[in-house]
C-alpha cells in the first residue's frame, strides 16, 4: 500500500468506523498496524525510529494519529517531541506535524498546560532557526469541538507542520519528501535540544573536543542510556566487563548483581543523524564503569578487542585478562 492510499483510507474509513464497536474493529487495526508499516517503509530501515498508530485507547479517538518516535528522544506520545500524522476532528484533512508529548505536560502544568506547550513550541522554533516557509510554524487547527480534548493540546504543541486537505492528498513522491524533510528537522531539533540540555562538565571533561565532537559524544551517551536497548544488551552479554573481567556481584555481593554498563560501538564521528545500528548483540558490549569511561577517552571507542589489548592486557603485564 502506498502512503497516499493509506492516508486517503484513513480519512475515508475512520468517520464511519467511529459509529461501530471499537474492540476488534478492522479500521482500528488498520490505524495501529497497517499505516505504521507504510510510514516505516517510506522512512527506510533505521533502528532509531519507531512508528506507532493510535485510533484511541478503549474508545475511538477524536483525533487519531500515527507517530514517528526517535527512540533517543521518546518512545511514547506522552512526552518529548516527535513527528506525527494528526487527522482533524472533522476529517477534513491531516497534518504532518513536529509536535510535543501532551500527557506529561498536562500532569505538570495542569490548567496552564496549553500555555506551557505554546511556550515550549516557541523555544523549539527558535532553536531550529530558519524554517521553510512552506511549513505552518506554530499552532495548527485540528477543528476540535472541545477545548479540553487532546486535540486542543496537540494544536498548541505543534512546532511546525504540513497540511493535506482531504481529496487533495499529494502523490507518494511529495508525501515521502515532506516526511523526510520533517524528520531532518526532528534530528536537528534533537541535536539542538541535546546540546542545550547536556552541560555536565563531569561528563564532558574530555579535553580537546570541538563542539561537534561534544555533541556526538552526548548523542553516543544518550544511545547507551536507552533503558530498553541497554537491558537487551546486558541480557545477551551478561554482567562481567568484557574489557577487564570485573564482575560487580563477585566484588560487592547482592548489591552488585546485574550491575554493568552498556557501551555502543558506533564511532563518534559517524553520529550525524544518518542510520544508526542498534543490534544489542553486535553493536553493544558491556563494560564496568572504569573501562566504559576510559574507552570513551581512547581511540578504540568502536573496538573492544583493540582497547583491551592496548589498555588492559598490556598494562596488566600478563597475557590474559587480569583477575577480578
Amino acid at each position: 500500500m502506498s502512503l497516499n492510499a493509506a492516508l486517503n483510507l484513513f480519512l475515508e474509513e475512520y468517520p464511519t468506523a467511529v459509529s461501530q464497536l471499537f474492540t476488534d474493529n478492522a479500521v482500528a487495526e488498520f490505524v495501529r498496524r497497517d499505516v505504521p508499516v507504510v510510514v516505516a517503509q517510506v522512512i527506510g530501515e533505521n533502528d532509531r525510529y519507531i512508528v506507532h498508530g493510535s485510533p484511541g485507547q478503549g474508545n475511538w479517538a477524536r483525533v487519531p494519529w500515527v507517530a514517528v518516535y526517535d527512540r533517543f528522544i521518546t518512545e511514547t506520545a506522552q512526552d518529548g517531541f516527535y513527528v506525527v500524522y494528526l487527522v482533524t476532528e472533522d476529517f477534513s484533512g491531516v497534518y504532518l506535524s513536529l509536535n510535543q508529548g501532551v500527557t506529561t505536560i498536562r500532569r505538570v502544568y495542569g490548567s496552564d498546560a496549553k500555555d506551557a506547550l505554546a511556550v515550549r513550541a516557541s523555544d523549539y522554533i527558535a532553536r531550529l532557526g530558519q524554517i521553510d516557509n512552506s511549513l505552518i510554524v506554530g499552532p495548527i487547527d485540528l477543528r476540535v469541538t472541545s477545548v479540553s480534548s487532546l486535540g486542543a493540546f496537540y494544536e498548541q504543541g505543534s512546532i511546525c507542520a504540513q497540511y493535506y486537505k482531504r481529496g487533495e492528498i499529494p502523490n507518494d513522491e511529495i508525501l515521502g519528501k515532506d516526511l523526510r524533510e520533517l524528520l531532518k528537522l526532528y534530528l536537528l531539533l534533537a541535536t539542538k535540544d541535546l546540546a542545550a540540555a547536556s552541560v555536565s562538565s563531569e561528563e564532558d571533561d574530555e579535553v580537546g573536543l570541538n563542539n561537534e565532537d561534544l555533541i556526538n559524544l552526548r548523542e553516543h551517551k544518550r544511545i547507551e542510556r536507552n533503558r530498553k536497548l541497554a537491558a537487551r544488551a546486558k541480557k545477551i552479554h551478561g554482567y562481567t566487563c568484557q574489557a577487564c573481567g570485573f564482575n560487580f556481584e563477585m566484588k560487592y555481593g547482592e548489591i552488585g548483581r546485574t550491575f554493568i554498563e552498556a557501551h555502543h560501538l558506533t564511532p563518534l564521528h559517524t553520529l550525524k543523524g544518518q542510520k544508526v545500528t542498534l543490534d544489542p548483540k553486535n553493536d553493544f558490549v558491556v563494560l564496568c564503569a572504569n573501562c566504559h569511561r576510559m574507552i570513551h577517552k581512547s581511540e578504540f571507542v568502536n573496538c573492544i578487542e583493540n582497547f583491551r589489548a592496548k589498555y588492559v592486557v598490556r598494562r596488566s603485564g600478563r597475557g590474559t585478562k587480569p583477575d577480578v
